[in-house]
């Protein structure tokens, strides 16, 4: 008796194969020479034609499960690639929004550093620009009034010691002795009018060669006044620095209020004659 394999593949595990495909040559078969076969080889031969039939089950149920589970993988690879190139979108996008709004910020904080540098290289300019006309001011004025008669001093200082004399008991003037006739001149016509509206105030007038030409000290039981040429060029130079400062303020805030509190009361002792 001769037994043999038929299928895929031979004993010896060349492949018999046609080129056709048949399914039935995938599976190993078993066959016999002869046409008795002894009991006991046929029981052979169908434990190897079954064994090799779970084997082919056992292969295709293999491949069909690894093919499930690489498609499987595959799929879930897929869906986390969607899920980086997603996730991945969204944060560049987010950092494009961020970027541009950080620009915007840093751009707009520029700027606005900008124009708080030119403001204060504005205001900078007005304040130079106003002590520069204050003083031009000052001293095109200061000139016009030196180069004035003296007696133009002399009835600036009457108009002030007319106001604070009130009630004294005696007033005397002290000048520099170049000064005198003037002064004599405009505070006799000052005590005149006194007399007319009937107010009798002692009146003297002295040279004092220790005082500067232009100074005028008028003296009475209230205390003294200094209503010379420099103290009312003082005055002028102050009030022309003030005025000034509130036009540059008013300037830079249209809307708020003038400042009209009137100054302190003076200490008479201490009177500055204005101009």
């Amino acid at each position: 008796m001769v037994i043999w394999l038929r299928g895929a593949r031979s004993a010896t595990g060349e492949n018999y194969a046609s080129d056709a495909g048949d399914a039935s040559a995938a599976i190993a078969r078993i066959g016999a020479a002869n046409d008795v076969i002894p009991r006991e080889t046929f029981g052979a031969m169908m434990s190897i034609d079954q064994a090799y039939a779970a084997l082919a089950e056992e292969r295709d149920a293999i491949l069909a499960a690894a093919r499930e589970e690489a498609e499987r993988i595959a799929e879930a690879g897929r869906e986390q690639a969607a899920q980086i190139v997603e996730a991945a979108q969204q944060e560049y996008d987010a950092a494009r929004e961020s970027g541009y709004r950080d620009g915007c910020d840093r751009a707009l904080s520029d700027w606005m550093e900008r124009l708080a540098d030119i403001a204060n290289a504005q205001n900078q300019l007005q304040v130079r620009m106003r002590e520069r006309l204050a003083g031009i001011v000052s001293s095109a004025v200061e000139q016009i009034v030196r180069v004035e008669r003296p007696e133009a001093l002399f009835e600036r200082a009457l108009a002030t010691v007319d106001r604070i004399v009130d009630g004294a008991t005696y007033l005397r003037v002290a000048v520099h002795p170049g000064d005198y006739d003037e002064a004599k001149a405009a505070f006799d016509r000052l005590a005149v009018r006194w007399r007319e509206l009937g107010q009798r105030i002692p009146l003297s007038v002295v040279a004092d060669k220790r005082l500067d030409p232009g100074s005028c000290f008028c003296e009475s039981d209230f205390g003294t006044i200094d209503a010379g040429l420099d103290t009312q060029l003082r005055a002028m130079k102050n009030a022309v620095s003030r005025a000034l400062k509130r036009s540059v303020e008013e300037a830079q805030t249209p809307d708020a209020n003038a400042d009209l509190s009137p100054d302190p009361s003076p200490d008479p002792s201490t009177t500055e004659a204005p101009i």
